[in-house]
């Protein structure tokens, strides 16, 4: 059964094949093109090649924008060429059995013709959501006659200038760790972190707990809960109850909480409603040191994870997502 890497991109929802997936990334500092499509947007050093990055928007011929501090980009390689895809989000792989997947003939006349027609090979069902299949060959082809206009306003395109603004030294030392030499991140010495801020502290959550990434949109409130529940999300379907962090570690809420963290522990399913989400990286275990001076803001933590010139404070995700703490009281 074939399998597939589901994505968003400017809430659009795209399918490629799994094994054209090496890798996924958060978006890094990218260096200018000076002399290629309008819809390559950039190329970064990854590991030591050079891999030129695509925006799906501009590709089918939508205006520029700006990327975030949780934009991925997803490593793909093709008989052609290998190359980045920009994505919002990563929603995760689905298997679809052949049958299942409506070919291009079924979803586009075969007599239209035009410049993004052949850049569909189907459609993929995902609930009561279509899903577009990429034709990555297609991606990276313009047939004579039928090129596509930039309507940008300029022959250079500066990616570095649609950056989120204010964080542009994240961006770039995204840009250097992904230039160094590849880490084994199989080799059991590493582990693996999230790093989040909540109220301008920084914090890690093991990786092996998280599912997802994604943006805090519309959050439903609920009565009878704690004070640190914000309410519920809908997940694609699923119904997810949300903490807000601040609140649960005693942090003034100075910030807005932009990004959604969804952890899985056992049957247990929640989000954790952060500031932002940094980065994902992986450290030597020699890093991690046991909680000495016991500090306010680390009272739910289990440890401490050395980080640049500072530390974070590692999450005990087993007592947040268990015992009492998401309980409902019908007498608030």
């Amino acid at each position: 059964m074939p399998s597939f890497l589901v994505f968003e991109s400017e809430k659009v929802r795209y399918a490629i094949p799994a094994e054209r997936v090496d890798s996924i990334f958060w978006m890094p500092e990218l260096s200018p093109i000076m002399a290629a499509p309008p819809w390559f947007i950039g190329f970064v050093n990854w590991h030591g090649a050079v891999v030129h990055v695509m925006d799906l928007g501009l590709r089918f011929n939508n205006p520029p924008r700006s990327y975030q501090t949780t934009t991925n980009i997803i490593l793909v390689s093709t008989p052609q060429m290998r190359f980045g895809l920009v994505a919002d989000l990563v929603m995760g792989l689905v298997e679809v059995p052949t049958e299942e997947v409506i070919q291009r003939d079924m979803v586009i006349p075969s007599d239209f013709r035009s410049a993004y027609s052949d850049l569909v090979e189907g459609e993929i069902k995902q609930g009561d959501a279509i899903v577009l299949l990429l034709s990555l060959s297609k991606l990276l082809t313009v047939e004579v006659g039928l090129e596509i206009e930039d309507h940008s306003g300029s022959s250079e395109y500066h990616p570095v200038a649609i950056f989120a603004e204010n964080h542009e030294q994240l961006f770039r030392e995204r840009m250097h760790q992904l230039a160094m030499p590849i880490v084994d991140h199989q080799d059991e010495s590493k582990v693996g972190f999230a790093l989040v801020t909540i109220g301008s502290i920084r914090y890690a959550i093991e990786i092996a707990y998280i599912t997802e990434f994604t943006h805090l949109k519309q959050c439903v409130a609920l009565p009878c809960c704690p004070h640190y529940i914000l309410g519920v999300i809908n997940l694609r379907g699923d119904v997810l109850s949300v903490i807000d962090m601040t609140a649960l570690l005693g942090i003034q809420n100075i910030a807005d909480k932009q990004d959604i963290v969804v952890l899985q522990l056992r049957e247990k399913r929640m989000a954790l409603a952060v500031q932002k989400v940094d980065d994902l990286r992986y450290f030597d275990p020699h890093l991690i040191s046991p909680i000495q001076n016991l500090e306010e803001h680390h009272v739910r933590c289990k440890s401490l994870l050395r980080i640049d010139e500072g530390v974070a404070g590692i999450l005990d995700i087993e007592t947040i997502l268990s015992g009492s703490l998401l309980e409902i009281d019908e007498h608030v």
